[in-house]
């Protein structure tokens, strides 16, 4: 949506900004359904994926994507030394590519003689440059089949009505009454905006999930867990019985994730993904992140590129198995995590993260130089606050906005500052109260934000 229309729709009154994206989610999908979705939706079975991992079709199905790239993409047609390889193991020498490298030239990366076809993209540019990509519709179509079939493995029926939270521009930051949100008949969904959860509106929210009888919800994990903070918080609030949650675009910690749970009195499954790949990997109920193999291969490795053993941090790299024309072969995600190293134990086999540890850019900088990451435990002693964040700017200096509930008790910060030095030793750690939590353009909240 470009500026001029977007603040058209914005000034518009409601009921053309319901008929507008009405019309808008026609259009969507059209485009999300056309070409090969049916095709792919017949054939994924969540279940049999979870439960049953095929290494020797990732084997082929990586094979029929390295003979197509050698012959048609400018990159591998230099970088590629043979079109195939006998094991997984081999996959470690094919070259990694991350942002910075397909920034340069992102034409030699694609199928020229198809780019009228492709979905532009952008990331939101969490390390200060947006990346520009290309993705592949036939691919896209897949990963849409994926996430469709998926939702309705979790939410135990397809056509169930739900409710998504995300960062859809509904009503300005600044407006104080609802609705928050519109209903999207196309696809029995409730689309609320994630920008008016506070204090004051929750209950809103909860009265409208009951007046659209919703069954199920999914969106940013961050907006379902400010709303399960201020429902926790109120004793007198009926609650209307929602089947699951499935979230997306953000992480929680398991503590976060029960509090979800708690509140709503269902399952959450939260979800890891990327904007160029798709959905890649679900939580199980023993919070490990289990690949969707048929979709993509994932490896953990060191900061110099070699992978790492089971169980080891190190960065995420990412294979998508389906986009032939626009490929991301090896790609660095910049996120960081740990492979699991034995059996889960939640039923469900093959691979599987066991922990997502973050961006590879959330660090805190301290005076030395250090960078000191994973520091998602430091809010654990903190008494009734709906969420946190870690501000930085400048080494040496820490600054940790706490959005408040009404139990909140400022002695516990205390353990909070007390518990923060011992991960970031000579460092100044301060804090302060705030209304809400600094979100980016699209509405998510992240954990550690260094503005330097």
């Amino acid at each position: 949506m470009n500026n001029i229309i977007k603040q058209v729709y914005l000034n518009s009154p409601f009921f053309i900004k319901e008929i507008f994206a009405n019309v808008e989610a026609v259009r969507r999908n059209y485009y999300r359904k056309r070409g090969q979705y049916k095709e792919n939706s017949s054939s994924i079975d969540i279940s049999e994926m979870l439960s049953n991992y095929n290494e020797e079709k990732q084997i082929r199905d990586f094979n029929l994507l390295l003979k197509h790239v050698k012959e048609n993409i400018p990159y591998y047609r230099g970088n590629l030394r043979s079109k195939c390889i006998n094991s997984l193991e081999e996959i470690t020498l094919l070259p990694l590519i991350d942002k910075s490298r397909m920034r340069e030239n992102i034409k030699d990366f694609v199928n020229e003689e198809l780019l009228s076809t492709f979905w532009k993209g952008t990331t939101s540019g969490s390390t200060g440059t947006p990346f520009f990509y290309y993705r592949d519709k036939k691919s896209l179509q897949f990963h849409y089949a994926l996430y469709d079939k998926l939702c309705a493995y979790f939410s135990e029926g397809e056509f169930k009505r739900k409710a998504r939270i995300s960062g859809v521009n509904i009503l300005k930051v600044e407006h104080k009454k609802p609705p928050y949100w519109y209903f999207i008949k196309l696809f029995n969904q409730l689309q609320c905006s994630t920008y008016h959860i506070n204090a004051v509106t929750y209950r809103d929210y909860i009265n409208a999930f009951k007046k659209y009888n919703i069954e199920w919800g999914s969106g940013y994990a961050s907006a379902w867990l400010h709303l399960a903070e201020n429902v926790l918080n109120d004793k007198q609030l009926i609650m209307p019985k929602l089947s699951t949650i499935v979230t997306d675009s953000e992480g929680l910690s398991n503590e976060q994730k029960f509090k979800i749970e708690t509140a709503f009195n269902c399952p959450v499954y939260q979800t890891y993904g990327l904007s160029e790949v798709g959905t890649i990997a679900v939580q199980c109920k023993n919070n490990h992140y289990h690949i969707l193999t048929d979709a993509c291969h994932i490896e953990i490795v060191d900061e110099d590129g070699f992978k790492v053993k089971n169980g080891k941090s190190g960065q995420i790299v990412v294979t998508d198995l389906h986009s032939y024309n626009a490929p991301f072969i090896r790609y660095l995600t910049g996120d960081t995590g740990i492979m699991g190293n034995n059996d889960c134990g939640c039923g469900w086999n093959g691979p599987y993260i066991s922990e997502l540890c973050g961006r590879v850019e959330d660090y805190i900088l301290t005076l030395d130089g250090t960078k000191v990451k994973r520091l998602g435990h430091i809010a654990k002693p903190a008494k009734g606050v709906v969420g946190m964040q870690l501000i930085q700017y400048k080494p040496g200096f820490v600054e940790i906005h706490v959005q408040p509930r009404d139990d909140f008790n400022p002695e516990s910060m205390n353990d909070v500052i007390k518990l923060s030095k011992e991960y970031l030793g000579n460092t100044t750690v301060t804090w302060k109260s705030v209304e809400s939590l600094e979100k980016t353009k699209s509405g998510k909240i992240k954990y550690v934000i260094r503005k330097f």
